[in-house]
């Protein structure tokens, strides 16, 4: 699958650049460096660059080829330069940095949404709730059911450059349950959280959905940090006991 080859060899070159292995200003590995790595064609190595240009991850400089940008142009809120980010080094600072943007972000939104939400608003939230609920913690549907949730709020805002921050808030909202999968007594505390913001929500109390949606994204950092603290211990772990 072409698509999925070039998609393949995007995520091995930013995840390269990422980790610093291909430090700024440094010549990206060409398709014959990775070819020991993962079977790459001319095609799929130059629609790779391409996309991870646009991301602002490399840039190509005339006479001296293709290089690694600095980190000030990459674009973060980018979905897949967050889940590059997210695999490649998924560090503590990093996710605060994501969780304050959440901070800023969906208190607002919760706030808007209170004000201007109509029925078929209420009805998706409503809807997403319930499949929060209804399911196992961290299955498939209960995670589509999550970012549902938060994607309906954002909707329900009615302003198009809101929303235009969603899908970041979205793809962090994403990694941070799937650090989180495994901690099903977190997931069970923050059903009735999300229950309390739908029902601010509901009576058009937008102080009230603002402050209930802000103490959802605390609780949500810090149980995303104690996970990653657990996630990084188990893949030291895993390290240790491969080179022993």
């Amino acid at each position: 699958n072409p698509d999925r080859l070039f998609g393949q060899v995007a995520q091995k070159l930013a995840v390269a650049v990422i980790t610093g292995r291909v430090r700024a200003g440094e010549v990206l590995p060409n398709e014959d460096d990775l070819r020991s790595e993962i079977s790459v064609s001319r095609t799929a190595y130059r629609e790779a660059v391409k996309i991870l240009t646009a991301k602002g991850l490399v840039e190509a400089r005339p006479k001296s080829g293709t290089r690694a940008a600095p980190r000030e142009r990459w674009n973060l809120l980018d979905p897949d330069v967050l889940s590059w980010h997210f695999e490649a080094d998924p560090n503590e600072k990093f996710i605060r940095d994501l969780f304050e943007l959440r901070r800023f972000v969906e208190p607002s939104a919760a706030r808007l949404a209170a004000q201007r939400r109509t029925s078929t608003d209420i009805a998706r939230i409503e809807a997403a709730y319930r499949g929060m609920a209804d399911g196992a913690p961290y299955a498939e549907n209960t995670i589509r059911a999550d970012l549902a949730f938060h994607e309906a709020i954002f909707s329900a805002c009615q302003n198009a450059a809101l929303q235009c921050l969603s899908s970041a808030v979205i793809a962090t909202l994403q990694w941070s349950l799937l650090l989180k999968t495994g901690d099903e007594a977190a997931y069970v505390e923050s059903l009735p959280d999300h229950e309390h913001v739908l029902l601010a929500i509901i009576d058009r109390d937008g102080d009230l959905a603002s402050a209930r949606m802000a103490g959802l994204v605390i609780d949500s950092l810090n149980t995303t940090l104690a996970s990653l603290g657990t996630h990084v211990a188990t893949e030291t772990g895993k390290i240790a006991r491969i080179k022993h």
